[in-house]
């Protein structure tokens, strides 16, 4: 990566730490310092090609006009000017926390109603997006989020590689994952709406399982019809999270919060649609792969709007309030126990970086027991007043110096001798102890360095 004076992008964004990479581009876990919060940040790696710049920022703007619940935000653009006189392009996006969607189905599909939220979320968000004029093109497991409040759609264009070739005719069309990728398009057709479609049937092929015969079969219809090799046969997104919703029993306005909002318009295909280029993601999955099953290679979990997967919920806001007993003592751990010592758990409590007015942690808790821990909660009360501003891989609550972190769903589970990690990122003010007692749900732990 290219030398940033201090860390720091346009006086305001200071990295932490590289959350992964894609073909031509790395997202940092960052800190917007003006607004003291955790963003994340994509920056192209060496090697960017500089022309390409202009089209990067038209990207960002189409991204940034997305708002809704299941599309990954884009908060801000920006060039930062190098020592040595080049300028170097970023995108500030939501910070995202969760599993990807091909790193759930390398464990199997999915149960088919969970498919059904999960689809009719994403039908939804496409549809948001086709009526805005922008058509994703690699729409796969890879570019979907799990975050605690649903599914996030990532890599709306942000990214690209060819696009110029592309335009200026120095060579064929540049398409999205192979495997998830239209007939027409293969063909040497341009994007259109449809062209999403047939890739979200592809999507919930890969979620439903194989031989389960509770699957309805409304679902199983709505899938071939998005398979169809006919784009103007295919449903549009918002008839396909229609019928997945109804189906689910999902509420009219459950998808977007928005009851009195009509539904999106899609466009015809005389509008004037704008494509968006192909995301740098990794490298396509193998052709010789089965379409609608999970690629065999771990996606990245990113922040969104950008590259490919990592990580729950756009800044998780946690609500503090004062937590401190009459007489200023302070309160133990919530549900810890007076033995100072424990026998069947131990806790790694690190900080990994600091700056002027916060830090980042990384936690990590070890099951010592025979048996599993199951649905674990995790206590202990920071020294110094400390405030976490944003947590992933657990779910915080803060209540003045008194922390409890509580499992996410995909890591619910720890087996004997295993053990599950967790990151934050919080503010101190005058003091950055570190924690010397820690309670795994209710009971004592270990506490090691």
């Amino acid at each position: 990566m290219a030398q940033i004076p201090g860390g720091r992008l346009g006086g305001r964004y200071q990295l932490v730490a590289p959350l992964g990479s894609g073909g031509m581009s790395t997202v940092w876990r960052a800190v917007d310092l003006v607004l003291d919060r955790p963003v994340a940040v994509k920056l192209p790696r060496d090697g960017w090609p500089e022309e390409l710049t202009p089209r990067l920022r038209e990207e960002a703007k189409a991204a940034a006009s997305l708002a809704h619940p299941h599309i990954t935000g884009v908060y801000d653009y920006g060039e930062a000017e190098l020592p040595d006189g080049e300028r170097l392009p970023y995108v500030v996006m939501e910070l995202l926390d969760g599993e990807s969607l091909a790193t759930r189905l390398a464990r199997g599909p999915l149960p088919w109603r969970d498919a059904a939220v999960l689809g009719a979320q994403l039908a939804d968000a496409l549809a948001a997006a086709h009526a805005a004029g922008v058509v994703h093109r690699d729409v796969k497991p890879g570019n979907v989020l799990l975050t605690p409040t649903g599914a996030k759609l990532l890599d709306f264009g942000i990214a690209f590689t060819a696009a110029a070739r592309e335009r200026s005719g120095d060579g064929g069309p540049v398409l999205g994952t192979p495997d998830y990728a239209a007939p027409e398009l293969l063909g040497g057709a341009a994007p259109t709406p449809a062209a999403d479609i047939y890739s979200l049937g592809v999507l919930l092929r890969a979620c439903l399982p194989d031989d389960d015969d509770q699957v309805p079969q409304e679902i199983e219809r709505l899938v071939r019809r998005c398979l169809d090799e006919r784009p103007e046969a295919r449903p549009t997104a918002a008839e396909a999270a229609d019928v997945l919703r109804r189906v689910a029993g999902i509420p009219a306005d459950a998808l977007t919060g928005a009851p009195d909002a009509p539904p999106p318009r899609p466009p015809s295909h005389d509008d004037n649609t704008r494509i968006l280029d192909d995301p740098l993601n990794d490298p396509p999955e193998a052709s010789g792969a089965r379409p609608g099953k999970p690629p065999g290679r771990r996606a990245l979990l990113i922040a969104g709007g950008g590259v490919g997967a990592l990580a729950a919920l756009a800044l998780l806001l946690v609500v503090l309030s004062p937590g401190t007993e009459s007489g200023g003592a302070a309160k133990p751990p919530p549900g810890r126990t007076e033995s100072p010592t424990g026998g069947d758990c131990a806790v790694s409590y690190s900080v990994v970086n600091e700056w002027p007015t916060g830090f980042q942690a990384q936690v990590r808790v070890t099951n010592l027991a025979d048996a599993p821990v199951d649905g674990w909660r995790l206590a202990w009360s920071f020294p110094d007043g400390q405030q976490i501003s944003q947590l992933w891989n657990g779910a915080p609550d803060q209540r003045g110096a008194d922390v409890t972190v509580t499992a996410a769903h995909w890591n619910r589970t720890i087996p004997p001798g295993g053990a599950v990690e967790f990151g934050f990122i919080g503010r101190w003010d005058g003091g950055n102890g570190r924690p010397d007692r820690f309670a795994l749900n209710g009971r004592d732990c270990r506490s090691t360095r």
